[in-house]
């Protein structure tokens, strides 16, 4: 018995699985960004993370939002393409800002959001201050980490840090690691599509039987994984991996005038905010 693939229906649920867009992956282009020495980048990276924390300032989160927000245009991104999941995490972001906006009482009480007999749930200063300060926080580190995984090829971040002085070991794992994920991603895709031919289910909201699920899909999943994770040793093997305590580099990697001039920028800007939180 024959079926014609027009005429197989599926749940809504099954449609919105099947069109979800790929995950956040480097995008290539000729920017300014990109051109950027992927070590100045995660050096930007880290100390724009540790400043959102040492500075507990509203404004100061702001301007970090700001000038986040407004480098992914100069690197040629649109937040609306290129970010997943941006109203999930504006959304996040708003009730991190709701939460202690409502639930912060001290400071002087600007208004009442029920403005019934002495007032209900009290808004200060200092919760919106916090609730500015918590969200735009949260927004904008989830933003830069993206901007820096949209913009840094990880192969060439995974040669620079061996570079740099991380064992190849390591550095080998992380670039395997980075390569087979696409890989598992599209292979689960398959044992999913082919398991909608078969006629399985996955809009059924039964706790035991989303457990059946999750094995019938993780299961071909975790032997595909386990024959790849064999050959490629067999491979290494076979290639002596390991002997050596060094090894060498195809691709080089050198800092130009731009890279030196980001990284005296953020010196400076370091030093400038240390002398500011020593005051």
């Amino acid at each position: 018995m024959l079926i014609c693939p027009s005429a197989i229906r599926y749940s809504p649920f099954a449609i919105r699985a099947m069109s979800i867009k790929p995950k956040i992956t480097y995008q290539p282009k000729d920017s300014l960004l990109h051109r950027l020495h992927p070590l100045v980048k995660l050096a930007w990276l880290v100390a724009g993370s540790l400043a959102l924390f040492l500075v507990s300032s509203p404004w100061w989160v702001l301007l970090c939002l700001g000038l986040v927000l407004s480098a992914f245009p100069v690197a040629g991104l649109s937040l609306r393409r290129d970010v997943r999941g941006l109203r999930f995490l504006v959304s996040t972001a708003g009730l991190l800002f709701a939460i202690q906006t409502v639930f912060t009482h001290r400071g002087v009480v600007l208004f009442h959001l029920l403005p019934l007999g002495a007032g209900y749930l009290p808004i200060t200063a200092a919760g919106l201050a916090s609730g500015i300060y918590i969200g735009g926080r949260f927004l904008t580190l989830i933003l830069l980490s993206m901007l820096f995984v949209l913009t840094t090829e990880p192969g060439l971040l995974a040669y620079t840090l061996m570079r740099a002085g991380l064992p190849y070991r390591y550095g080998f794992a992380l670039i395997t690691a980075l390569r087979l994920a696409p890989v598992f991603e599209v292979e689960g895709n398959i044992v999913y599509q082919a398991q909608l031919a078969r006629g399985v289910r996955y809009d059924v909201r039964s706790p035991r039987r989303f457990l059946t699920l999750a094995r019938q899909l993780f299961l071909p999943l975790l032997v595909s994984a386990l024959s790849k994770v064999d050959a490629l040793a067999v491979s290494m093997e076979g290639r002596c991996f390991g002997k050596y305590r060094s090894r060498t580099f195809l691709r080089q990697t050198r800092a130009t005038w731009t890279d030196w001039v980001a990284l005296g920028l953020l010196l400076t800007l370091s030093l400038a905010l240390f002398i500011h939180l020593s005051t």
